[in-house]
């Protein structure tokens, strides 16, 4: 049965036509009936599975990316006929490199996501850190889109850290990057 729902939400998804890669479909459009709960996860370390499985299209994963919804505390995929509750660990998406850019003769900090979503750093991209254990331990996240956030791996973490180590950018042994004007905090370092 599972099975079947999942068969459909691809089928459905895959008919949606919303161009390049970049380019998102009109999800604040659609407002179908909650459809149920779908056995997909995505993990702490922004793999996605369905019943425990891992899936195996990459294709597959990029489109439902584009098809989150975060309503009530809860994640979703969503399309114009139906709507599921899908299970999210951290959050459903992982930010997997960062690299520094110019734009307009400005710094920036510009980053890739697993599902190939790419954006600056900037007020609407904003960085912050949120405590994710009982150890106190803090890791950056960064605005996606709406109301649905990355966290960064510790490969894209350790990028952001020697982009503000090479800048020099130490506050009282507090490390900073800057993006489009706008400075953020990666954390005290001892």
């Amino acid at each position: 049965m599972n099975e079947d729902r999942l068969n459909k939400l691809i089928e459905d998804a895959s008919q949606l036509d919303f161009g390049n890669n970049e380019k998102l479909p009109p999800i604040h459009q659609w407002n179908p009936e909650l459809s149920g709960k779908i056995a997909i996860r995505i993990d702490e370390q922004g793999f996605w599975s369905h019943e425990g499985s891992s899936f195996t299209r990459k294709s597959i994963v990029n489109l439902f990316s584009k098809l989150i919804v975060f309503e009530e505390n809860k994640y979703y995929l969503i399309s114009p006929t139906e709507k599921w509750e899908i299970e999210v660990a951290l959050a459903p998406f992982v930010v997997v490199d960062v690299d520094e850019v110019k734009v307009n003769s400005i710094d920036a900090i510009r980053c890739r996501t697993l599902t190939e979503q790419t954006f600056l750093v900037d007020e609407f991209h904003a960085i912050w850190l949120v405590m994710i254990n009982d150890t106190g331990e803090k890791i950056p996240f960064v605005k996606v889109r709406d109301n649905l956030n990355a966290f960064f791996n510790r490969a894209a973490y350790y990028k952001l850290m020697q982009i503000a180590i090479d800048n020099q950018l130490e506050v009282n042994n507090e490390l900073f990057i800057s993006s489009m004007n706008k400075r953020y905090s990666l954390g005290v370092i001892d």
